[in-house]
């Protein structure tokens, strides 16, 4: 029998199902507001201020995804064609959050057509010769990002989603194709219940979606010795059994709700962080974390037995790229280490183009956000600015970008609108160079102009 006073054994299991549970809560929000499991969801348009379901949202890219549940066969994804000189990928997910597959440009994996989809311990047939993803878990998802140049650009990529398709192989056989849902802004976010589990504020209910989660969520062998000493809590490879016992039952369930205050600690706190292992980099005011990368271009990207850090990004950044895709360095203070105020200062920050963070083939952009981390509404619906801005050149032909409350008397300046109140800025580089993975590159220091 486990001892309550144990809290090290119940921390270390809520940090290793953290990440299923949040796959399921994922699942559940995407299915109360979107679409089914199995079912592709295109997103229509650029993410702006109305947008308040996941933190730090991105105005870059649209989004087309998928959650899957394999429990009852294999399904048939068909990608897409897109022209080699646009950034995109499609990575894979399993139920722990590793990438095991990836395409788009980075892994240089353009791969267009039908994809047979199947879990764990499947040996059946791909028809076609169709090429076989074999996802480690049951469930899982695809969250693809497509980059858009601009508001007249949508159509084309409307276009791309359009040519994708999810299908159970069943109805693929059969000539059919499966259903797309569309998101275009009007939708409610979705009541609490029991396709969205409240799991941050229920323990019974966090519980009961590692108990969902778990028959079809084979551990890795690496983790076996780990996972089975959660075994005297109830929690085995087959699911959970809620302790008999009051006082473990109990301990783990305010273990639990210690836990998700642990992980948001961690967050508000990077000292509490790098104290347990979590390395971050910090370059001119600029803060990132090192999450264990694909330095191959694999298209894998797994977090090993770092549960800790694992558990944390997926509390502030599920479905995050690996580090070699997309870096989100973000930044609260101006060079005076001083929390950057709309209503008290304004700021500039350049950018030198001939030491760009990304490759050719990729981008960078610069997002505004609140303390809530939400994009800030302003008059000129003006999120973020990017290399595909139309921007005004200096003299030596950098970029200086302007952020402050009020519009610049200037309309030749790069401005980007701030709230009257305290913000972040992120600075976003997709398909990174090497000095911004490991820490090195420069990033534009952040100066107070008035």
């Amino acid at each position: 029998m486990v001892e309550p006073v144990d809290q090290e054994l119940i921390r270390d299991a809520f940090l290793y199902v953290q990440p299923l549970v949040e796959t399921r809560r994922q699942h559940g929000i995407h299915n109360a507001r979107f679409g089914p499991d199995n079912a592709l969801t295109a997103f229509r348009r650029l993410l702006d201020d109305t947008v308040r379901t996941v933190p730090s949202p991105n105005s870059d890219t649209l989004y087309t995804v998928f959650g899957y549940t394999l429990a009852d066969g294999p399904l048939v994804v068909v990608f897409p064609e897109v022209e080699r000189d646009r950034y995109y990928v499609l990575p894979f997910y399993d139920a722990f959050t590793n990438v095991y597959a990836s395409y788009g440009t980075r892994t240089g994996r353009f791969e267009p057509g039908p994809h047979l989809l199947v879990g764990p311990g499947y040996d059946g047939e791909a028809p076609d010769g169709m090429p076989v993803i074999q996802s480690p878990t049951e469930r899982g998802a695809m969250l693809g990002r497509f980059l858009v140049y601009g508001p007249d650009d949508l159509p084309t990529i409307h276009a791309i989603q359009d040519s994708m398709s999810v299908t159970t192989l069943t109805d693929w056989k059969a000539g059919k194709r499966g259903i797309t849902y569309t998101e275009t802004g009007d939708q409610p976010w979705p009541e609490r219940g029991s396709a969205v589990p409240d799991v941050k504020n229920d323990p019974a209910e966090f519980w009961r979606a590692v108990d969902e989660m778990m028959p079809g969520t084979p551990v890795p062998d690496r983790d076996r010795d780990h996972f089975d000493r959660f075994i005297p809590l109830g929690l085995t490879r087959d699911g959970f059994t809620e302790p008999t016992d009051p006082a473990v039952r109990d301990a783990l369930y305010q273990a639990t709700l210690d836990g998700w205050q642990f992980l948001t600690d961690m967050g508000a706190d990077q000292s509490k962080a790098e104290a347990l292992g979590v390395h971050f980099l910090h370059k001119n005011g600029w803060d990132w974390s090192a999450v264990g990368g694909d330095p191959d271009n694999t298209g894998v990207r797994d977090y090993g037995t770092d549960y800790i850090l694992r558990a944390w990004v997926n509390l502030l950044y599920y479905g995050m790229l690996p580090p070699e895709e997309a870096l989100y360095p973000t930044s609260f203070y101006d060079e005076q280490r001083v929390r950057m105020d709309g209503a008290a200062h304004s700021y500039s920050l350049t950018i030198d183009t001939s030491d760009l963070p990304n490759h050719s083939n990729g981008f960078w952009s610069v997002t505004m956000y609140d303390l809530d981390g939400y994009l800030v509404p302003n008059k000129q619906d003006r999120f973020k600015l990017s290399s595909h801005s139309e921007l005004t050149p200096d003299q030596d032909g950098n970029i200086t970008i302007t952020v402050s409350h009020d519009e610049p008397a200037d309309k030749k300046v790069n401005w980007l609108p701030a709230p009257a109140t305290q913000f972040y800025l992120m600075f976003r580089a997709y398909l990174p160079v090497a000095a911004v993975v490991d820490g090195t590159y420069p990033f534009p220091i952040i100066r107070r102009s008035a």
